[in-house]
């Protein structure tokens, strides 16, 4: 079986979790979702040879099974976000794309801390543009659309998340 369908096909899996994942409210399920979205596209990206998102990948995997046992406070962010710059930078080739996924996952980082589920959504959004540009210059057409309906998706979870906020205040 060829590489590339095999990655296109992990890569279909994980768009789909991604879509979903746009919905979803809460915090703790959120990052249940992702953790399986972010296998699925660790063994995509490396069927595809898109190294610096395997390694992005990597390392916000890491970082959600921590921030799901403990609080994910400064200095394991400053920690993770290190990790990852140095991780970035030792296993790619350092052109402009290949900082994108850590941009994606330094957006998420910052914001998973937040007790407010829509600072965590908004972390969300930055993070799907990132990758956006990412899988765009990768000309990997199948995820950017689906990056695109992430990108919407997520937009309604804001307003979901505005709408029950206003109507559990009355």
């Amino acid at each position: 079986m060829n590489y590339i369908l095999i990655g296109r096909i992990f890569s279909v899996l994980a768009c789909i979790l991604m879509v979903v994942i746009g919905y979803i409210r809460h915090k703790r399920t959120v990052l249940l979702a992702q953790n399986v979205q972010l296998i699925l596209f660790t063994i995509s990206y490396a069927f595809l040879g898109g190294m610096a998102a395997v390694v992005s990948n990597i390392v916000s995997l890491i970082r959600n099974l921590i921030c799901l046992k403990w609080n994910l406070n400064t200095p394991l962010k400053i920690f993770f976000i290190g990790f990852q710059g140095v991780f970035t930078y030792f296993t790619t080739q350092n052109t402009w794309v290949d900082w994108l996924p850590f941009l994606a996952a330094t957006a998420l980082t910052v914001t998973l801390s937040s007790k407010k589920d829509l600072v965590i959504k908004l972390g969300c959004i930055g993070s799907t543009l990132c990758f956006g540009l990412y899988d765009f210059n990768l000309r990997n057409w199948l995820v950017f659309a689906f990056d695109v309906f992430t990108f919407v998706s997520s937009w309604i979870g804001v307003y979901r998340i505005l709408y029950s906020s206003r109507h559990a205040d009355h």
